[in-house]
């Protein structure tokens, strides 16, 4: 499997950049850069989100045009590693200021013991031949020595009042990327959310020997439901959608809204079969609300969502453990909905319906 290799192998990245570039030639796209970029990435299969947006438009048979392919690399790199290269150089100007404070404090107290000690070789020193001579070059060098240690400690206090700065804009930059892995529309995570802490928990599963499982939802007919009720409407039930799912996954894992009506959760340290039943929880909490319009009150009908359940299996790519899960959501639609279906279960296996 492709993630077992060294990325850094010499025979691995020819064969990855010749696969990149026979796809690019497959579909007529121009060899930029930025379009390279997004075809290497898409041969790797290490960005799931790139992945199903190209596998997407493939099976749609969708042309790559210049607009398409500029389109893609801003949807997936631009603003991702303008806010990284941001958030590296602050984290990188903190840690300089941190230092060159500590280096300030240091010379000031090289500078106090230097000048205590000029301040002890005073005593005595009139009973010296020479002595008022001495005293006169030794007190010019005190008062030169507290100038330093005056401007030292200016400086020390104006480092530390730029550390403290630099460290408000990290935390703005934090705040920032966290808003950056958030829904703004439902206030669950992202579609980046789920992909950053789908590869943490694999690594976890992968080093620990634990279970992890992942669950794919989706709003059943809610194409149909926005057309009838309109898109505001259609934006309350992702958010009561959303809002359930998070309030009964809890801290049991994490959930997000993969994208449209579509919901995703991942659930470590349990059994399939535990998956199954806080899912079942889900789905009932869902149907069994009475949806009403919140401008009128009026009574818009029950929502109901189907699930699809896949369990990790060491080594394997990640593309594989969500496509197992969104295969299982897909027999979950295809028989009937409102149900939930555990991968590889057959159609006579597939239950759980309100």
């Amino acid at each position: 499997m492709s993630q077992l290799r060294d990325k850094r192998d010499v025979g691995y990245i020819r064969e990855i950049s010749d696969k990149a570039l026979d796809l690019m030639s497959v579909y007529n796209i121009v060899p930029s850069p930025s379009n390279y970029q997004v075809w290497y990435d898409y041969a790797c299969e290490e960005n799931m989100s790139l992945n199903k947006a190209i596998d997407d438009m493939i099976r749609k048979k969708k042309s790559f045009t210049s607009k398409v392919c500029n389109n893609l690399y801003e949807r997936f790199y631009s603003s991702e590693l303008e806010q990284n290269a941001v958030t590296n150089v602050g984290q990188g100007m903190q840690s300089e200021l941190t230092k060159i404070a500590k280096a300030v404090s240091d010379i000031n107290k090289g500078t106090a013991k230097y000048g205590a000690s000029l301040n002890e070789s005073l005593k005595g020193i009139d009973d010296v031949p020479g002595g008022e001579e001495l005293k006169t070059i030794i007190s010019s060098l005190m008062t030169r020595t507290k100038e330093t240690a005056k401007s030292n400690i200016s400086a020390q206090q104006q480092l530390k009042e730029s550390a403290k700065t630099v460290q408000k804009l990290q935390t703005t930059l934090d705040t920032v990327r966290q808003e950056s892995l958030t829904d703004m529309l439902t206030n669950i995570g992202n579609r980046k959310s789920f992909e950053e802490n789908l590869k943490l928990a694999i690594t976890t599963a992968t080093e620990k020997g634990n279970e992890l499982n992942l669950i794919i939802g989706d709003i059943d007919h809610f194409k149909k439901f926005n057309d009838t009720w309109g898109h505001h409407v259609g934006d309350q039930v992702l958010k009561a959608v959303a809002h359930t799912i998070k309030t009964r996954v809890g801290e049991a894992g994490s959930a997000a809204r993969y994208g449209g009506e579509e919901f995703i959760i991942i659930l470590p340290d349990v059994s399939l079969e535990v998956a199954e039943k806080i899912t079942d929880t889900i789905r009932l909490s869902i149907a069994g609300r009475n949806m009403k319009r919140k401008s009128t009150g009026e009574n818009i009908g029950k929502i109901t969502c189907s699930f699809g359940v896949a369990k990790y299996r060491q080594g394997e790519h990640r593309n594989e453990f969500l496509e197992r899960a969104d295969a299982a959501l897909y027999r979950s639609k295809t028989n009937g909905r409102n149900r939930i279906t555990l991968e590889g279960n057959s159609k006579s296996n597939v239950v759980k319906i309100a």
